[in-house]
């Protein structure tokens, strides 16, 4: 007999700017065994209650499954800012179900998936947090945003993205810092999986191809791209699980990562690498953030294999204001 999932709302607020209150459904069987961590996202339009459907069946499987609204979205405050900043409320919302539940969250097992936009927010998550994520799934996400907005794929959105960050025309440094396939190589640490149909055409599909470009030759390991047709028994069309049953058929071929630990325990940078800005990176060991993390991106050189992190700037081409921390929001996890 299945057991029952217990399902609370938590409250929190961002550690980047303060912006709240932010609200966040979490899930799981309570029963005292800590579980694997996954965040579920949203699309660019919705809101919690969209993914309410994979939250139950995805705790039910034996995750604790985390459903943020977004800022600006749902019940959350603040104003939506469309690919910026609400990447890091995630792992704000993520830490927070870590404090309020200890004892049914294996901290030490971090995993997103997420739809459409919120496929986006899960190629964007495991980009900036680089050391974070053990898997990390995105059903027709898209990873630049300004190519998503001159696609025009979905002009509803388009109308949304001028409303929150204008257009790439205007606010070229803003559309720098949403666009993911500069970035791609941060994230070889990660467990990929990437969905869609061949017919998409919401988000169109061959940014994902350039991401998985970037991110295999920076060495990642595993990105695996799964692609429906016409004809197949089961088709990854645009939408949530909750209007297209298909969706669920890709529970068997990601969960078992999520439920794998990383093979060391943790995940960790190499000793010594470079890292693509885009707004902010964060690590466990250091943060660089441009400006308020908003705009632009740079690149740095790090070190890691003496007392203290080194992090050097090695390419900051719109000369934007660098800030880089020794004390990073994930430093206390597993």
């Amino acid at each position: 007999m299945p057991m029952a999932v217990r399902r609370e709302t938590i409250e929190y607020r961002s550690s980047a700017d303060g912006t709240g209150p932010l609200y966040a459904d979490v899930a799981f069987i309570d029963d005292g065994v800590r579980r694997p961590l996954l965040a579920v996202m949203h699309g660019y339009g919705g809101s919690r209650g969209a993914v309410s459907l994979d939250v139950d069946e995805l705790a039910a499987q034996g995750v604790v499954a985390v459903a943020p609204d977004m800022r600006g979205r749902g019940g959350s405050g603040g104003e939506w800012d469309s690919g910026g900043l609400d990447i890091h409320d995630i792992v704000d919302a993520l830490l927070a179900a870590v404090k309020q539940f200890p004892d049914q969250i294996d901290a030490a097992n971090i995993n997103i998936v997420g739809y459409s936009g919120g496929g986006g927010n899960a190629i964007a998550a495991g980009c900036r947090f680089p050391d974070l994520f053990n898997t990390s799934v995105s059903f027709f996400g898209i990873p630049d945003y300004g190519g998503w907005y001159e696609s025009r794929g979905r002009p509803d959105c388009n109308e949304w993205m001028e409303a929150a960050i204008g257009t790439p025309t205007r606010f070229p440094a803003r559309f720098e810092a949403r666009n993911m396939i500069p970035a791609a190589g941060n994230a070889t640490r990660t467990k990929w999986w990437l969905f869609w149909d061949i017919q998409e055409k919401d988000c169109p599909a061959h940014f994902v191809d350039k991401w998985m470009a970037v991110c295999g030759r920076a060495g990642g390991a595993f990105v695996r791209a799964h692609v429906t047709r016409p004809g197949d028994a089961k088709r990854w069309v645009h939408n949530y699980r909750s209007n297209n049953r298909d969706l669920t058929a890709a529970d068997p071929l990601f969960l078992p990562d999520v439920f794998t630990r990383p093979e060391s325990g943790v995940l960790s940078l190499p000793v010594r690498g470079e890292l693509v800005v885009p707004g902010y990176v964060v690590t466990r060991r250091f943060s660089v953030f441009l400006g308020d993390g908003t705009e632009g991106m740079a690149r740095v050189r790090y070190r890691l294999d003496g007392p203290r992190p080194v992090v050097e700037v090695i390419d900051n081409p719109r000369g934007t204001q660098v800030n880089i921390s020794y004390d990073s929001l994930t430093a206390a996890l597993p």
